[in-house]
């Protein structure tokens, strides 16, 4: 399955690459995920070792399993590609996720994301369905939010580049998918309400 996404970030190209060159950081962004010991190979190209903890009412599932950052100065783009398994439901996911960045402005860039999944086992049927692709807005929303704050906050008064805080923070909490599937129906009824008044 192959979902498309993008953001803005209100910072300078160059210092929305420079955070893109910082895989923990990424990664401590990103709802539920965390790195299981330090990225080998960062300058060419970072293999890791993630987990992926998901939260679905009083269910808590952790994916594990191995991925590779590619980036390419020049275009200002790479590729995040991985697989991984939750072995108590026998459930297995592998993708790549594309990202492009773009300067908008002189003090903001886009940031384009195409993902290409398949989730096979039990897990398989959340998979499915035009719901899935208002999981994933309200989570890329959720990384946008988080990346554009620690951005900022590693800024230093009136330096317009940027120099991104490294590391995770100690204890990631796991993404909690019944959360944001409400609130995936609750946007998804307020654009159908909106429509009809239209």
């Amino acid at each position: 399955m192959q979902l498309e996404q993008s953001f803005t970030l209100p910072f300078p190209l160059a210092a929305a690459w420079s955070a893109f060159a910082d895989v923990p950081m990424l990664v401590s962004c990103m709802p539920g995920a965390a790195l299981q010991g330090e990225p080998r190979g960062v300058e060419s190209g970072a293999d890791i070792d993630l987990v992926f903890t998901v939260k679905l009412g009083p269910i808590t599932g952790a994916f594990q399993g191995q991925g590779e950052v590619r980036r390419d100065a020049a275009a200002h783009s790479g590729t995040f590609s991985g697989a991984g398994a939750y072995r108590k439901s026998g459930s297995r996911v592998k993708g790549e996720a594309k990202f492009a960045l773009t300067a908008t402005g002189e003090s903001e860039t886009r940031v384009n994301i195409s993902v290409n999944y398949s989730l096979t086992g039990t897990l398989a049927q959340f998979s499915r369905g035009a719901i899935v692709q208002e999981l994933a807005a309200a989570l890329t929303r959720d990384f946008a939010a988080n990346l554009r704050a620690r951005i900022a906050a590693s800024q230093t008064p009136g330096d317009a580049m940027t120099e991104p805080a490294s590391g995770a923070p100690a204890e990631t909490q796991p993404l909690d998918a019944g959360r944001l599937m409400w609130r995936a129906v609750g946007a998804r009824l307020r654009g159908g309400d909106k429509k009809k008044s239209d």
